[in-house]
């Protein structure tokens, strides 16, 4: 006890020499910006105010923008070249230095000729740019330096939205996962920023194969507030296209191809400035991507190329979980792993059959193998919004002998045929992949 009170007493001890060594050093000197209130009453938000009132007895120059820093130029074309002025006021009572920093467009300070302001004098700070991107925004900035202590640098900006010619909402069109038998929607705006009058012609999809499915429509119509940046294009053109069902499962990747036929003053087709004996009118490029525009050497027509694409899946799919999943190619895995004595023989999962034929169609279990160690049923069909589904019982069936299925290749799993009364409807297919133990 003595000895924990001794221990005690010498702590206390070293721990008052150890604050007056410090206070002695330390204690007597003010901070470089003033006493800090310990209760924390100067903060990040006010520490520049409380700064300030030590500059009183010091004259210093102040930086006004009477237009602000930022600037929204709407709407430009690529290539498209831009300024813009900025004003920079000394609003302070001493001499304001202005420097240019750091830009991504040039800037320069005009009017004095010098980069310095009396107070009360102003000067002009002039942007200017050349719009050079493949995107749909466009913004620069350029930064000026200055010895007021309160804002040592201004960023200014410019902003604003890029059109080309011709100009495609949306860019990309999608059209997600269509069941095999039902048809395809899309459609795309098409703004025109031509300095003359166009008419749509011939407008098809460059695959055969979906133009052979495929009916197109276009609509002329007149941009409005409703067209969002595009309001200021002085055409515009709805494409709807319907494709009937034919496509083989898989991706979809291709283009809508629109002629774009230039008018004369009075409304008519422009005439070809080739010979169309030489046939060199005809369209060539079926293999543009993106909403390039073509006009194939022929300033009288212009090609628009909208890209499409989606993915067209079977009627019948699975509602995957831990133990089930998609496989590329199609089809799906059942993963049991090893079943071991003590682990359960039966499993669940969903099949779901949507698309146009769903109401008209019934399902049944169709092949299974190994059909003396796997059993498969079908439950009652549930409609659900915009697909049925059915409940999948799979069961494993020990027998004397071990039994694996691991997967190790293409014909080492088990699998169930999930088969329809309606040819449309193809079969799915489902490996298992399991191992099990004699019984």
């Amino acid at each position: 006890m003595k000895t924990f009170l001794a221990c005690l007493i010498f702590a206390a001890v070293g721990a008052t020499v150890a604050w007056k060594i410090n206070y002695d050093r330390y204690g007597k000197y003010e901070g470089y910006f003033g006493p800090m209130d310990v209760h924390g009453e100067v903060t990040a938000k006010n520490a520049l105010a409380s700064m300030r009132k030590n500059w009183t007895d010091t004259a210093t120059p102040r930086v006004e923008l009477p237009d602000g820093h930022s600037y929204d130029f709407g709407v430009m074309s690529p290539e498209e070249e831009g300024e813009h002025i900025f004003v920079v006021k000394n609003t302070g009572e001493a001499d304001l230095s202005l420097k240019v920093g750091a830009s991504t467009c040039k800037c320069t300070v005009g009017e004095l000729g010098k980069e310095s302001l009396a107070p009360g004098e102003q000067t002009e700070v002039k942007m200017s740019w050349t719009v050079k991107t493949n995107e749909s925004s466009f913004g620069q900035s350029a930064e000026l330096r200055t010895n007021d202590p309160a804002k040592v640098a201004i960023r200014f900006e410019i902003s604003g939205q890029v059109v080309r010619q011709v100009q495609l909402f949306p860019e990309q069109v999608t059209f997600g996962e269509v069941a095999a038998g039902e048809n395809i929607e899309v459609q795309v705006r098409v703004y025109s920023y031509l300095d003359y009058p166009v008419k749509a012609g011939n407008v098809k999809f460059t695959d055969e194969l979906l133009n052979e499915l495929a009916s197109i429509e276009v609509e002329e119509f007149e941009p409005g507030n409703d067209d969002g940046v595009n309001e200021a294009a002085k055409q515009g053109f709805l494409v709807k296209a319907l494709v009937k069902p034919g496509l083989k499962q898989g991706p979809v990747n291709d283009n809508i191809s629109l002629e774009l036929q230039r008018l004369d003053e009075d409304g008519n087709v422009v005439a070809s400035s080739k010979d169309s004996k030489s046939g060199d009118t005809e369209e060539k490029d079926d293999d543009a991507t993106g909403e390039d525009q073509k006009s194939l050497d022929d300033p009288s027509k212009l090609y628009v190329f909208a890209p499409v694409s989606g993915r067209i899946v079977g009627a019948l799919s699975m509602l995957p979980n831990s133990k089930l999943r998609g496989v590329s190619g199609g089809g799906y895995i059942f993963d049991f792993g090893k079943v071991g004595k003590d682990d359960s023989l039966t499993a669940k999962s969903f099949v779901s059959l949507k698309g146009q034929q769903k109401d008209s169609t019934n399902l049944k279990i169709g092949e299974v193998s190994p059909a003396e160690y796997v059993e498969a049923t079908l439950a009652k069909p549930i409609g659900r919004g915009q697909m049925t589904l059915y409940g999948l019982t799979l069961k494993l069936k020990p027998g004397a002998e071990k039994v694996e299925r691991l997967g190790m290749n293409r014909d080492d799993y088990g699998f169930v045929m999930i088969e329809s009364d309606n040819p449309k409807v193809p079969p799915l297919k489902m490996r298992l992949k399991f191992s099990l133990s004699a019984r």
